[in-house]
């Protein structure tokens, strides 16, 4: 169940459909399910993302009735983002640097005001349990029996 976190300037939600559909579109593309690809958005409040001491989201950011040129104080592109990817140990080096150049591009950051970090946590698939059939399952190989039947591998992160 690969897991991405976005953590960011404010999007519409119209961006947040667009980013999280071409991120599971590419996930599913390399082997994931794409009913299993979780994308989450939290946009961070003024004064909370700091990069070298400087912060990226300041109150200036927006009006003081916290509207944005819009009216909606959301952007339709983000201008920073902190990402969190939860992804199956084997993915390899160069699947974690083609899936955050995918990152990148889906939040549409580029250009020299843009910043991005993105961090990749492996994470094993008996750590992750979801609800199948009403019970509490993982894909790894610790499901306890009378449960819903394992998954395997596949069904956890890949």
């Amino acid at each position: 169940m690969p897991t991405i976190e976005v953590s960011s300037t404010p999007l519409t939600p119209s961006a947040r459909l667009r980013a999280a559909v071409r991120l599971t579109r590419w996930l599913a593309a390399h082997g994931s399910r794409a009913a299993h690809v979780v994308v989450t958005f939290r946009t961070v409040e003024p004064m909370a993302y700091f990069c070298g001491g400087v912060p990226l989201t300041t109150y200036a950011d927006t009006a003081a009735d916290g509207a944005t040129a819009d009216g909606t104080g959301e952007s339709a592109t983000v201008r920073w983002a902190s990402v969190v990817c939860r992804v199956h140990p084997d993915r390899d080096h160069a699947y974690r640097a083609e899936l955050a150049e995918e990152i990148r591009e889906a939040l549409g950051l580029d250009g020299d005001g843009a910043h991005l970090t993105v961090r990749f946590e492996p994470t094993q698939p008996e750590r992750v349990f979801y609800l199948d059939s009403g019970s509490m399952t993982s894909g790894g190989p610790a499901a306890p029996a009378g449960r819903a039947q394992q998954k395997g591998i596949d069904h956890a992160h890949h």
